[in-house]
């Protein structure tokens, strides 16, 4: 009996321990899982936000994207959401700081970004009020995006002409259902389909004046090739001032000569139609002896 009683004392002893360690151990996981500094110097800091939109106590708080804190809590008050922040060592605020609620991800999820300010700028006044910024509503800005987008489709009539080019898309492919029009009547004529190919055959098959051009057999194209090089040819000869018609158009002298000679024979033609009725009249007049 007595043997038993002082194992089972043992047991009770090694099972209380058990769970003191376990304890001990969880307590210390909690501290460090926390990040509190339980047994370093804190700092304390009072922001107060219009609003906060998902920012919850024991989120963490970055200066320079350091993890520097925690927030402790969060009050509502009459003239905001007053936040005491937990800081690893002391932040100097400048004139120009920004303190920002950000969200971490598009998962959700917040922190409290601290920017101190310019070096160069004053230090901000022992006692005075630390003001910080929301987080951008996202979905607010997106829809009031859409929104001046909307008004400005519709300020500018985008929207109207889009419907009405909707509407004629819609009048311009029933048609075609239907087989009105030259493109309708190919997509629904099989008569007016057999024609268009079988020119297209005749076409591969060379016949024709542009059948021809487009056989295999090049000598109509060959034909209008050389045509063409000649034509070529003969206005460079032209250009460069060779041949009559050259100088005609090249030399000054030649174009002169030639525009005095056409006046001298419609000097000599006016003479003759002059002279012509006194002539006749002689001719008869002296015949009649």
């Amino acid at each position: 009996m007595k043997r038993s009683r002082v194992q089972q004392a043992s047991v009770e002893v090694t099972v209380g321990l058990f769970m003191m360690l376990i304890l001990i151990a969880l307590g210390f996981f909690t501290i460090i899982l926390s990040q509190e500094n339980l047994l370093g110097t804190s700092y304390q800091m009072s922001v107060v936000f219009d609003q906060v939109t998902g920012l919850i106590k024991g989120d963490k708080v970055f200066v320079r994207g350091v993890d520097v804190g925690r927030v402790k809590s969060l009050t509502v008050q009459r003239d905001g959401v007053y936040a005491d922040l937990t800081l690893d060592y002391p932040i100097q605020l400048h004139e120009d700081y920004k303190i920002v609620v950000t969200p971490s991800s598009v998962l959700g999820g917040k922190f409290v970004e601290v920017y101190e300010g310019s070096p160069d700028k004053p230090l901000l006044p022992e006692g005075a009020p630390v003001v910080g910024m929301g987080p951008a509503d996202f979905i607010a800005e997106l829809t009031d995006g859409v929104k001046a987008l909307r008004s400005a489709l519709e300020g500018g009539g985008v929207l109207g002409n889009l419907s009405e080019t909707m509407d004629n898309l819609k009048v311009l492919t029933g048609r075609l259902r239907n087989g009105e029009g030259t493109i309708g009547k190919l997509l629904t004529d099989d008569a007016l389909y057999t024609n268009v190919l079988a020119v297209s055959e005749r076409l591969a098959n060379g016949e024709g004046t542009l059948g021809k051009l487009l056989s295999s057999d090049d000598k109509l194209y060959q034909d209008l090739s050389d045509a063409v090089t000649a034509l070529k040819e003969t206005a460079e000869t032209i250009n460069r001032g060779e041949g009559t018609l050259g100088k005609l158009v090249k030399d000054e002298d030649m174009y002169k000569q030639v525009d005095g000679l056409v006046t001298d024979i419609r000097a000599a033609v006016d003479d003759l139609r002059e002279t012509t009725p006194v002539v006749s009249f002689s001719s008869i007049f002296f015949g009649a002896f």
